[in-house]
């Protein structure tokens, strides 16, 4: 049956329902508010959220939506105006109560989060030299509502180093920023985007969750997107979630096709059983409650014209990725609606329904309340 065939069917979103109410069914009516154990959460996308695709998250019964989108405070302001824009549907979240009140009225609640730090940085303005402690926007963008924070994408900079520079360390400056978001109650994101050795020194460093939130597994398949074992493990130990995407690239490319024309020798796509084989692996590597969904859905505006061609590109390189426009996502798992198909799968693998539970959204919920300070 094709996957649209299926979907349309209603058997995949039959199949989170099940899910949800055999959660709900498992604990009482305030425990399972209290803990947001039956809630579905994505972990990091960075759909725009415009009013169809806002639309499209609600139907398909996601609860929480981090948003890894906007930088800046113009960013920001449009995400904002967005979100007025779907106000019946989606709401801003900067507290598990907003997240609670959200669920409560019907509605998405959206937590935004940093893909980078450069807003940050002293290129942006912010003070790092002649003053003690350095004077940044942070608590700025903290009240505008940013709960998690990446410090790299892909390349160094201040902070540490990105994927493409595994080797460098957290700096002083890294360092700092680590501290002064876990005490104002940011989330601090790492592997995927960040190099090894700096989110090795985030977690040796960390004294509340760190998380990575969009990231595919480095020993399943070989590329610099993907994070390390020893990564996964750290974050862990430290209590956190590692976020698995669905981004085909990640599962079916890598340096051993480095050679390869990035165009014409395109591999043959992974599949929902590909990303589920993520989740397998992380259940022997860390367990049920270090898991979660980091589909990193790229949807809405002009996006289905953004281009990734590594021919042309110095921070997605060809043994990152093949050329995509727009990005390419497993079979049966390349839409938010098509999330059932997950639940699926993990049933056909014989899940058991506190652990399908955890890994569709009650672990980001206990990470977001450990972290926050609020």
């Amino acid at each position: 049956m094709h996957r649209r065939v299926f979907l349309q069917s209603g058997t995949a979103a039959f199949a989170l329902a099940a899910a949800r109410s055999r959660a709900d069914a498992s604990q009482s009516p305030s425990n399972a508010a209290e803990t947001g154990a039956n809630f579905v959460v994505m972990g990091g996308d960075v759909s725009i959220p415009t009013e169809p695709y806002v639309e499209l998250v609600q139907k398909s019964k996601i609860d929480v939506w981090c948003y890894n989108s906007p930088e800046s405070v113009r960013d920001f302001a449009y995400t904002l105006e967005l979100l007025d824009k779907s106000a019946g549907r989606i709401a801003l979240a900067k507290s598990i109560e907003d997240i609670m009140a959200a669920r409560r009225a019907g509605k998405v609640a959206m937590v935004i989060g940093w893909q980078s730090c450069r807003s940050l940085e002293e290129a942006a303005g912010n003070e790092w030299r002649n003053s003690l402690p350095p004077r940044t926007a942070l608590r700025a963008y903290y009240d505008l509502g940013l709960r998690v924070a990446n410090l790299c994408y892909n390349l160094a900079n201040q902070f540490g180093g990105g994927n493409l520079d595994p080797t460098a360390p957290l700096t002083r400056a890294g360092a700092f920023l680590v501290g002064r978001m876990q005490d104002m109650g940011i989330l601090v994101d790492c592997g995927g985007h960040t190099g090894e050795q700096t989110s090795l020194d985030i977690i040796r460093v960390a004294r509340r969750p760190v998380i990575c939130s969009h990231s595919n597994v480095r020993s399943l398949n070989d590329n610099p997107r993907n994070t390390t074992d020893r990564v996964i493990e750290g974050i862990a130990r430290t209590g956190g979630v590692f976020g698995i995407t669905a981004v085909d690239a990640f599962m079916s490319w890598g340096r051993k096709d480095a050679h390869k024309d990035p165009t014409r020798d395109r591999p043959t796509p992974a599949t929902v059983a590909r990303f589920v084989d993520e989740i397998d692996y992380l259940m022997k590597l860390v367990g049920p409650d270090h898991i979660g969904l980091g589909p990193d859905f790229y949807e809405g505006s002009d996006m289905d014209s953004f281009v990734v061609d590594p021919d042309n590109s110095f921070q997605y390189p060809r043994e990152m990725t093949y050329k995509q426009a727009p990005i390419q996502y497993v079979k049966g798992f390349e839409k938010v609606s098509e999330i059932g198909n997950v639940v699926s799968e993990l049933r056909r693998r014989n899940y058991s329904d506190e652990n399908i539970a955890k890994i569709m959204g009650g672990n980001w919920m206990r990470v977001y309340r450990a972290a926050w300070n609020g």
